[in-house]
C-alpha cells in the first residue's frame, strides 16, 4: 500500500509541475497579447485584461517537491512577449 501511495503521489506531483507550467505559460501568453492590444500602439480595441500584475507563481500554487519557486519573473517575461508582438506588428507582421 505505501508503495502505492508513493507512486500516486508522485505522478500526481508531475502532472501538477506540469499544470503549473502550462498555467505559467498561458499566463505570459496572455498577459503579453493583452498588453500589446492595450499599448494604444496597435489599431485594436483595448481588452479587458488581469486584475493584478503578477510577477511570480503565487505561493499558493508553489510545491516544495514538484513546483518550487523558480526565480524567473512573469512580468519580465510577459513584457518581452509585449514587446516583441508590438515590434512584429510595427514590421506588418
Amino acid at each position: 500500500m505505501a508503495y502505492d501511495l508513493s507512486q500516486m503521489r508522485a505522478e500526481a506531483g508531475a502532472r501538477y509541475a506540469a499544470a503549473v507550467d502550462e498555467l505559467r505559460a498561458a499566463y505570459i501568453d496572455l498577459a503579453g497579447i493583452e498588453a500589446a492590444i492595450n499599448n494604444g500602439g496597435i489599431p485594436v480595441h483595448p481588452v479587458a485584461t488581469f486584475r493584478g500584475d503578477a510577477d511570480r507563481v503565487p505561493w499558493e500554487f508553489r510545491h516544495p517537491s514538484f513546483y518550487p519557486e523558480s526565480g524567473d519573473s512573469l512580468r519580465d517575461a510577459w513584457a518581452a512577449r509585449r514587446d516583441h508582438l508590438i515590434a512584429d506588428q510595427a514590421k506588418g507582421g
